[in-house]
């Protein structure tokens, strides 16, 4: 049967709420209507002074409770994504009554993944007030989706894997196979959907590392009435200065014990507390252009770098579907581009790993936005939610240990109902796929339950 899910996504970013009502039927996916509500500039500021302030308290959880300002920027932040929620219900014309439930994967204020903490307690740290946006809308919510799979091992991330075979199945019967899915947002990741040489499937995925981050930085410090470089304006008018691209690969993304996260096996995640650069620094050794135009171009190499990650048995992508806002910059895409032809600055250590992955290509791959092939790519990180609450109603794992290095595929997800005494689809749902109860639904925190401690929390 057919499952109406809403995804809703709020990324590390803070420009908009995205969300998206996603019809699920067997393996076909169907986006139904989308709306998206841009931050007001004083949420942005109040959400950017929490993380401030939880990162100074180094993300204990107590700070959080009984806190004013916390409370009061997490039900503006509810109050905007469902105003986005209710704008998509009036919008779609879909009533209401059909919709299953709201995936919801609140807002990202900490992640310390084990591919990061090296050996000390890993843990994640996402707010969310779901009862109250159960309330604001009338709908069901499924929440809390990264720490089942952290408290079983994982990284908690990347999610977009499993949602992205979902599509893949669609995909393969539009000749596009073998598929990698590439995200631009803050962070990057990619997931690979191809096949071993013994003629199995494969889904690999795991974060890249900063993509957005320090040029959407660099621009607003330079430019304050700009928060990043909008067609690639200031990045064209500087060089790629190779020195200083070998600086950036060598230090800006790094473990807690200071290696090299472009360079560490997956599965790995990662998160913008680990990225490390001083942008004021490096501005006024390089300028502004050139820094703008070489940390641009760092985006685009270190996606081609991560290639080198796919096992020699597994098939070498031919396809290229990108989503995500760093796209949008033509600089970064036609880097990319190039990089897949031969062409551009590869540091001297790289000349190998790049010269292999393109012998590795058994024709010119094909780069281009997932909406050649039906599927948004501004909605394509809400669309995953949407998923994840979809495969939570069903009781499918949506992380395994290929992916987030779980030691046991994980299903994912509490859920909340709307204070009000009536029957709701949810209900029936979970009862005619008996997945109520397949995870611990006590919990009434405002946080997510892998939080910091979660080790010793009873």
């Amino acid at each position: 049967m057919s499952i109406k899910t809403i995804g809703v996504m709020t990324g590390n970013s803070l420009d908009a709420v995205d969300t998206v009502l996603t019809e699920f039927n067997g393996e076909q996916i169907k986006d139904l209507a989308s709306c998206s509500i841009r931050y007001s500039a004083e949420l942005r500021n109040d959400i950017l002074r929490l993380r401030a302030q939880i990162a100074s308290h180094n993300s204990e959880t107590n700070f959080l409770e009984n806190n004013p300002f916390f409370e009061r920027v997490l039900k503006n932040y509810t109050l905007l994504v469902a105003q986005a929620i209710n704008t998509l219900c009036e919008q779609s014309g879909v009533n209401k009554a059909e919709i299953a439930a709201i995936g919801w994967h609140g807002q990202t204020c900490d992640h310390f993944p084990p591919s990061i903490a090296a050996g000390q307690p890993p843990y994640t740290l996402q707010i969310s007030d779901p009862l109250r946006l159960a309330d604001l809308t009338g709908l069901p919510v499924i929440y809390d989706f990264r720490s089942d799979d952290l408290m079983n091992g994982g990284e908690g991330a990347p999610l977009a894997p499993v949602h992205n075979k979902h599509i893949a199945y669609d995909l393969k019967n539009k000749g596009a196979f073998p598929v990698a899915f590439c995200n631009a947002g803050n962070t990057g990741n990619i997931t690979i959907i191809s096949e071993k040489s013994d003629g199995n499937d494969i889904v690999q995925g795991w974060d890249v590392g900063p993509f957005n981050h320090f040029a959407d930085m660099l621009v607003r410090m330079a430019r304050t009435d700009e928060s990043f470089d909008r067609d690639g304006r200031y990045g064209k008018q500087g060089e790629i200065l190779p020195d200083l691209l070998g600086e950036l690969f060598n230090a800006v993304a790094v473990t807690n014990e200071g290696k090299n996260f472009y360079l560490k096996q997956p599965p790995k995640s990662s998160d913008p507390s680990w990225y490390r650069l001083d942008l004021q620094d490096v501005q006024r050794e390089y300028g502004f252009k050139n820094t703008l135009r070489t940390i641009e171009y760092l985006s685009a190499y270190t996606f081609f770098h991560t290639l080198s990650f796919i096992g020699q048995d597994v098939q070498m992508p031919q396809t290229f579907l990108l989503f995500g806002g760093g796209w949008k910059n033509p600089l970064i895409l036609e880097d990319f581009k190039q990089l897949t032809v031969g062409n551009g600055v590869v540091l001297p250590q790289h000349e190998d790993v790049f010269a292999n992955i393109r012998q590795r290509f058994t024709t010119a791959p094909e780069v281009d936005f997932s909406d050649k092939y039906g599927y948004s790519g501004a909605y394509m990180e809400a669309r995953i939610f949407a998923d994840m609450a979809r495969c939570r109603i069903t009781g499918e794992p949506f992380s395994f240990p290929e992916n987030t290095g779980c030691r046991t595929p994980t299903v994912a997800g509490l859920y909340v109902l709307p204070d009000e005494q009536k029957p709701y689809l949810l209900t029936e749902l979970f009862n005619q796929y008996g997945t109520a109860d397949l995870v611990n639904n006590d919990w009434s925190k405002k946080y997510n339950r892998a939080a910091k401690g979660w080790q010793t929390r009873n």
